[in-house]
């Protein structure tokens, strides 16, 4: 009557064991592949016929849906200055732009960009320009920075936000020497799978569950 006893408990480890096994197995190939997101707010900026330098602001989702964007530009006002009126929304990313400069921070160009009227996700590209005009002479830096950058998601969530570069030499439209360098561009999002995928992938979490079954019946008789 022991060994009987043994043989059982023996058996009934090995359910456990191969149950416990199965059920992980089943887990890892029907769980979702997660991936890091980020988004990045982008500048580039490029001297125009009449001497000043056009400044782009743009978005780089990273396959986040972005509803609103805000940030700061700050920039040297010894060499530089925010021509009066000139920043504008890029026509097609179908959101307004409602900047100012704050009175207690005189260079800086304050940004957000959101719809009142709708919570639609922006599409990737420039989303408004800004003229400077140079005061300086000679091809110097003369940087310009990003400075509260931020973005949130269509339910309001706020989503983590960097600056690709950080900071732009005006003069020539490139990062300063000594700034961070600028994030590669963000791979595209990999498609959720299909309803027939995920039948596929039951099914074999189903059949690797009954192999098992199938097994520790033939090792019991």
């Amino acid at each position: 009557m022991s060994k009987m006893n043994a043989v059982c408990m023996r058996l009934r480890g090995g359910w456990w064991r191969h149950g416990a096994w199965c059920a992980a197995l089943v887990v890892m190939v029907c769980a979702p592949a997660t991936r890091a997101r980020a988004v990045y707010m982008t500048m580039n900026a490029a001297k125009t016929d009449t001497g000043t330098v056009k400044l782009c602001v743009g978005l780089d989702s990273g396959g986040e849906k972005v509803a609103g964007t805000q940030n700061d530009l700050i920039w040297d006002s010894s060499c530089s200055n925010l021509k009066a009126n000139s920043c504008a929304a890029i026509p097609d990313s179908k959101k307004p732009l409602h900047g100012n400069t704050p009175q207690n921070l005189q260079f800086t160009y304050r940004a957000l960009v959101f719809a009142l009227d709708n919570v639609d996700p922006i599409r990737d590209g420039l989303l408004y320009c800004c003229e400077f005009e140079m005061t300086a002479a000679g091809d110097g830096c003369c940087a310009i920075r990003f400075d509260r950058l931020g973005s949130s998601d269509p339910v309001g969530n706020a989503l983590t936000t960097n600056g690709n570069p950080e900071k732009l030499c005006l003069a020539s439209g490139v990062a300063p020497a000594g700034a961070p360098p600028a994030a590669p561009p963000a791979p595209a999002p990999k498609a959720a799978p299909s309803s027939g995928q995920w039948l596929w992938i039951v099914l074999i979490g189903i059949g690797v569950v009954l192999v098992a079954i199938l097994i520790l019946r033939g090792r019991s008789s």
